[in-house]
């Protein structure tokens, strides 16, 4: 398994560093429930999925099927990007993408503990469930991008750089040029 960085931070903190990008993001996967999950197959090429996406204690949590393909990815290689779910492709009300690893929530009462929590903010059983992998989603680098007058806006940070980065691009050729916040 690749180890990771131990600048990785948790969602929590993500928060509070640039709340800008990390509250729309939350937004949208408390409004949706799921988002799009990048892994690393064995052969270096990439595997999307959906999956369900849940907040305990502000912290982002999912859980995979024990033994599945992408649950065997982020044992190997824990790498992922995950991008907020869209409506369709004339939304533009925003995106979120986060970047980091996937940290599995070794303590089984802990992991039993936040499944139960997921469960109940949603409406299922957890108990045919419990002891099933949950990661964690620790983040080096997050994206909100939207509209935002007429203007595709980015709004991202990441680990290392000082505040948020944001990029207008305001004609099809590419974007005016980062500037700080």
């Amino acid at each position: 398994m690749v180890g990771h960085d131990d600048a990785m931070i948790d969602f929590r903190e993500l928060s509070l560093l640039a709340p800008e990008v990390a509250d729309p993001i939350a937004a949208r996967f408390a409004q949706s429930g799921v988002g799009m999950l990048g892994t690393v197959r064995l052969n270096g090429a990439p595997r999307v999925s959906p999956i369900e996406v849940g907040s305990c204690e502000d912290r982002l949590y999912v859980g995979m099927m024990p033994g599945s393909r992408k649950h065997l990815d982020a044992l190997r290689d824990p790498r992922y990007c995950m991008v907020t779910a869209i409506a369709d492709r004339h939304d533009t009300a925003g995106e979120g993408k986060l970047y980091g690893v996937l940290d599995l929530v070794s303590e089984r009462s802990r992991s039993d503990t936040i499944l139960r929590h997921l469960a109940g903010a949603n409406g299922y059983d957890p108990e045919p469930l419990l002891g099933s992998p949950m990661f964690e989603l620790l983040v080096d680098a997050a994206a909100w991008q939207l509209v935002i007058d007429d203007a595709w806006t980015t709004l991202s940070w990441r680990e290392g750089v000082d505040g948020v980065v944001v990029r207008r691009r305001t004609n099809e050729l590419g974007d005016d040029g980062p500037t700080s916040r």
